[in-house]
């Protein structure tokens, strides 16, 4: 047996309802065009087509993500516009620099001073740690972590000198190693960062040592065998829109080196070495194509930013464009004015783009991740509850 959600969908007026997911014998699916339920043998694959409409079928609610990517569609649009600001927000905020902060654990036969501490950090009472009168080593890890949550790295660091004085520990050698990285302190971090172990924190944190290092460094492109190495280091690369990635950060730094250098506007070579970086990315998701398009916008290169963005946003419309709900009569004026946009993307006005899609992400029932609801015209569909139900294994 396994397990899987269910989604009760219902409308807000009306008694209009209906379920999607797996039962215990079929599948009961809803189109999001025409806003009729149906059952299937099966979960819908790539062919499940409604029965009454044509439009695609899908395991799970694809509507509650329009408004979302009506949002990223408008912060391209932006960025090609001149304002990377929407879409600079959007980005992930992807650490360089990893480590382990969480509490050491208690033991039963710890000392009451001892106990009170490791009570105070577990619950996040920073001054109540450090006020706390306790001694060995993990006391000190727990003043460390509690001074590195104080924003105080240099008391953190002195902590952690503690922790290790006491015996060697990896979780130590990580939490040094990385305040000693974002301090510039490259040396010492990577004589740290070594002796870390080789759980996931430790081996990206090598990585970005090994590209920060790099980029810091020299004034040209970091040698392909300094990012051969960092990639060694991190392992396989994820695709998931926050994780760091040596392609990812070996952008952001040289964007932020170009920036230094040259506020207003990269010169040519900053440029042809940006270049390089872009084609450094390891993948070619959303993410990473709004990551570019932010940086060509900040280092003033317009060229660049255009190429990145028309692609971006033509890409982004027709995604949209071929979402079932689109292609119902409730949200038939957002679908003609998403094929304004696309015309106005393929002509090379964004500010165009924007204009025809701006009455969309005003939309009250969108914004609320819901539908109009074709059976009453009234009141607006959406996610009402999601339960796990058990269904027969393959």
């Amino acid at each position: 047996m396994g397990s899987s959600p269910r989604w009760r969908l219902a409308c807000d007026t009306c008694e209009t309802s209906a379920w999607v997911g797996a039962s215990a014998t079929r599948f009961d699916a809803w189109c999001e065009a025409c806003q009729r339920a149906q059952s299937l043998a099966a979960a819908p694959d790539a062919s499940a087509r409604c029965n009454h409409c044509c439009a695609r079928l899908f395991a799970a609610p694809r509507f509650v993500e329009l408004w979302g990517s009506f949002q990223q569609l408008d912060a391209v649009l932006a960025a090609w516009a001149g304002d990377p600001m929407r879409l600079a927000m959007l980005l992930p905020e992807r650490p360089v620099f990893l480590t382990d902060l969480s509490p050491p654990a208690a033991r039963p036969d710890d000392p009451p001073a001892l106990r009170a501490l490791l009570a105070a950090v577990a619950r996040g009472d920073w001054r109540a740690t450090l006020a706390a009168r306790a001694g060995g080593a993990r006391a000190d890890a727990a003043r460390a972590i509690a001074l590195e949550r104080m924003s105080e790295p240099a008391a953190a660091i002195a902590a952690w000198d503690a922790v290790l004085a006491a015996g060697e520990d990896p979780r130590a050698r990580l939490a040094r190693g990385s305040l000693r990285a974002r301090a510039g302190r490259w040396e010492e971090a990577e004589a740290d960062l070594a002796l870390a172990g080789d759980s996931f924190a430790a081996r990206w944190s090598r990585a970005a040592l090994i590209v920060t290092a790099a980029v810091h460094g020299r004034a040209g492109m970091p040698d392909a065998g300094a990012l051969a190495r960092a990639r060694a280091e991190a392992g396989e690369p994820s695709a998931y829109w926050s994780d760091p990635t040596v392609g990812r950060l070996l952008w952001s730094r040289l964007v932020s080196r170009t920036l230094a250098a040259a506020p207003r506007r990269a010169g040519e070579a900053a440029r042809a070495r940006l270049r390089r970086a872009e084609a450094e990315l390891e993948h070619d998701t959303f993410w990473d194509r709004a990551l570019v398009l932010v940086g060509w916008v900040r280092v003033g290169v317009s060229e660049e930013a255009v190429r990145v963005a028309q692609a971006l946003a033509r890409s982004e419309a027709h995604a949209l464009a071929v979402e079932p709900a689109l292609g119902g009569a409730p949200l038939g004026d957002v679908a003609r004015a998403l094929d304004v946009a696309t015309r106005a993307i393929a002509t090379g006005e964004p500010a165009l783009a924007r204009r025809a899609l701006a009455a969309a992400l005003g939309r009250d029932d969108l914004r609320r991740f819901r539908l109009p609801c074709t059976r009453c015209g009234r009141g607006s569909i959406g996610v009402e509850e999601i339960v796990e139900a058990v269904t027969a294994a393959d």
